[in-house]
């Protein structure tokens, strides 16, 4: 592990975010997985679901991503493309395609640990 700076940390060449989010992941079929954030980098994410369709998922899927951010009762939906990175058991590394433009609001607004479990991720109205 590198230099620990606050919640984040640096792995390998890129700073990344310990974060607690809803997120949900939708596979070229259309199957969506609800899951929570684990971590966040600019280019990256690992998140965490139960899902059975989680374990269908393979290196190299394409697949979108939407992240809830709460924050004083605000909502902000940030969603970008991807693909999977890796697969563990319980858990998924999505890579973006593009560096992620809204990665700084991970840095301004730290993580509120009271998040929206998986089950209850809600389109912002």
């Amino acid at each position: 592990m590198g230099n620990i700076i606050g919640d984040c940390f640096e792995r390998r060449e890129r700073m990344r975010l310990h974060y607690s989010a809803a997120v949900e992941i939708t596979v070229k079929s259309g199957d969506v997985i609800k899951g929570n954030l684990r971590d966040i980098a600019i280019e990256s994410i690992y998140f965490s679901s139960d899902s059975s369709v989680l374990k269908t998922l393979e290196p190299g899927d394409d697949v979108d991503v939407d992240i809830s951010v709460e924050v004083s009762g605000s909502c902000l939906i940030i969603r970008s493309s991807g693909y999977v990175a890796r697969r563990e058991e319980g858990g998924v590394a999505i890579r973006f395609v593009s560096p992620l433009k809204w990665w700084p609001v991970f840095c301004f607004f730290p993580s509120n640990e009271s998040f929206l479990p998986a089950a209850t991720f809600t389109e912002c109205v």
